[in-house]
């Protein structure tokens, strides 16, 4: 059955490039593939996100049945995420009058992070529609994961009433769902596990020596990729810390920020001086999306050093271009590489990720073992299972939601 479909994404728009920012990441990408999915199986999406720049139109056709509607909330300049709780209830009104203007409806309400969660209980609430949210990160699951940095406490406030309050959660692996039910109080019944996704037509393999080539990377020595936000809770100076105490000379290729003055990069430069490696490190901004699948055939390996991963765009996409991965052993990770089969899971350590590194550019055997192993290990990820999962879930909910109001 098709259905209209509310897409909320309050902080960040599927517009913007993935790496760029530190709020541009996964979530850019999972939000604005789906939407083209569903768009596919006959679903109208309406992507309603912040307007944080003036010059931007207020709608961005993206095809026939995908829509990017920028809100005006707050400035319309960029404002920090956790800055904008304040401007939710102008955001929620402002989608309600730009609905009736159009004389439109939705059937679902469909919520990324928690923001746009809490600005969809209102919408949800008025409209008398499910509401189904996923939150990409939790706070207490970042928090767990890594003490030293307490994440503000409204948000964890705010992300306990939306697991209490919301119709439906969608959790990237079976172990983000165990972990909403354990350490949330989520009811089973109100949880689905239902995967993010990779393009497999755009992410395929690109022999290495052209790859390397047409993006001007020498071929000499072992190549190395991080791919992503340049965000602390990422990893990147473990990446630089681990090829220090690399006994194989292996090249660094840090993808994301931006280029000039970009205070992330700087602080990366300036460690991998002071690590004595800076002749060996590349900085490239961050790329789109069609030139991602080059940057990971090039790579020997892919390596995420995050201290949690709800699922891990970085490693699925590189899997997918059958490039081995090796990664911390933290949250969805530990589902999209296989240890020892496509890659390595180890502790968020440098010189633990030293040891797997070198271990793995010393054996071509293994590495062309776990590269063939690769794809086929992400072939269930693609977008067009994830969109019929989702739009089974929507069907469930809709039907259920009309029962109640027949009764």
């Amino acid at each position: 059955m098709p259905y209209s479909v509310a897409m909320l994404s309050v902080h960040t728009s599927p517009l913007d490039t993935p790496g760029r920012t530190k709020d541009a990441g996964g979530m850019n990408i999972y939000i604005r593939a789906l939407a083209a999915a569903l768009a596919r199986r006959g679903i109208k999406v309406d992507i309603f996100t912040r307007c944080s720049d003036p010059q931007l139109p207020q709608i961005v056709q993206l095809d026939s049945l995908v829509r990017v509607i920028h809100i005006s909330a707050g400035p319309q300049s960029p404002v920090h995420k956790h800055h904008l709780y304040q401007y939710l209830p102008t955001f929620a009104r402002q989608i309600e009058e730009f609905r009736s203007s159009e004389d439109g409806y939705y059937d679902v309400v469909h919520s990324h992070y928690w923001l746009s969660g809490v600005a969809a209980l209102t919408l949800a609430e008025r409209w008398n529609v499910p509401h189904v949210t996923m939150f990409h990160t939790l706070a207490r699951l970042k928090q767990m994961a890594h003490p030293d940095e307490p994440e503000p406490p409204l948000r964890l406030e705010m992300e306990q009433q939306l697991v209490q309050q919301v119709d439906h959660i969608i959790a990237a692996t079976s172990d983000e769902r165990s972990q909403l039910l354990r350490f949330c109080g989520a009811a089973s019944n109100s949880v689905s596990v239902i995967p993010c996704g990779v393009d497999l037509e755009l992410f395929a393999a690109h022999e290495k020596e052209n790859a390397r080539a047409k993006l001007g990377l020498e071929t000499s020595r072992p190549l190395l990729l991080f791919a992503g936000r340049l965000d602390p809770f990422k990893g990147p100076d473990v990446l630089l810390r681990a090829a220090s105490l690399m006994k194989e000379d292996a090249l660094v290729v840090i993808v994301g920020g931006r280029s000039g003055q970009d205070e992330d990069v700087y602080k990366l430069r300036e460690l991998a001086v002071q690590l004595g490696i800076a002749e060996r490190v590349r900085f490239l901004e961050a790329q789109p999306q069609t030139c991602m699948p080059l940057l990971y055939s090039a790579a020997d390996v892919t390596v995420v050093p995050s201290y949690h991963e709800s699922f891990g765009f970085a490693a699925v996409e590189s899997l997918a271009c059958g490039t081995p991965v090796v990664a911390t052993r933290a949250g969805g990770l530990m589902t999209v590489v296989q240890h020892e089969k496509t890659g390595f899971l180890v502790s968020r350590c440098p010189g633990f990720f030293a040891e797997r590194l070198d271990a793995l550019l010393r054996d071509p055997a293994l590495r062309q073992h776990m590269s063939v192993a690769a794809r086929s290990s992400v072939l269930q990820f693609g977008w067009a299972h994830v969109a019929e999962q989702v739009h089974h879930l929507y069907n469930v909910l809709v039907d259920e939601a009309n029962c109640l109001l027949a009764q």
